[in-house]
């Protein structure tokens, strides 16, 4: 984090605003080609952030995830990452046979710098929760539902930004809510549910 603040001191700092203005959207998004480190180097902390908190959610569940003898916080490292790539590469693909490629790179970008903060604020609520309280399942649901909160301001925020254009595609957009920000959860959640019952 310290990395990235250093060499990208002013994007960060509106960053770090993004809750209370969209100034860091209507700036960058136009620029996103020339800022793919930053969110690539965001996303990487989601990445890690969101690993330590679905291994400590299946650690206090005493849930186990064997492959071999891989241990479970690298079985989790890698489903988070998969996950994230495949569902980034899929909107991506999707986006270039419906035509709607700058529509989709606006929603992507939206949703990434949404989910990258999220991520964050997770990160100190995490620190809380080891450290403050530890074992405390209340203070760690109450931190989920933040980086959900957070999620869904970002949904709130692009229909806002991008209302006209949404106008064009109302319907692809349904559809691509439904596959992309949807079903891999409900997907995810059978899976676990069907394996633990």
């Amino acid at each position: 984090m310290a990395f990235i603040k250093a060499y990208h001191a002013f994007r960060f700092r509106e960053f770090l605003n993004l809750l209370t203005n969209n100034k860091y959207i209507i700036i960058f998004n136009k620029r996103e080609r020339s800022g793919v480190f930053f969110t690539t180097s965001l996303l990487v902390v989601q990445w890690a952030i969101l690993s330590i908190a679905i291994w400590r959610i299946l650690s206090f569940f005493h849930i186990e995830i064997s492959f071999y003898a891989i241990a479970q916080q690298y079985i989790v490292m890698l489903g988070v990452a998969l996950f994230i790539l495949l569902k980034i590469a899929f909107q991506r693909l999707v986006s270039y046979v419906l035509d709607m490629d700058n529509f989709s790179r606006s929603y992507l970008f939206v949703r990434l710098s949404y989910s990258n903060y999220a991520a964050l604020i997770l990160v100190l609520l995490l620190f809380v929760n080891s450290y403050a309280a530890a074992h405390n399942i209340y203070l760690f649901a109450f931190s989920l539902m933040v980086f959900l909160y957070i999620q869904v301001l970002g949904l709130i925020s692009f229909v806002k930004l991008y209302k006209s254009e949404l106008r064009a595609y109302w319907y692809y957009f349904i559809l691509y809510l439904c596959a992309f920000e949807i079903t891999p959860y409900i997907f995810i959640n059978s899976i676990i549910s069907n394996q633990y019952r």
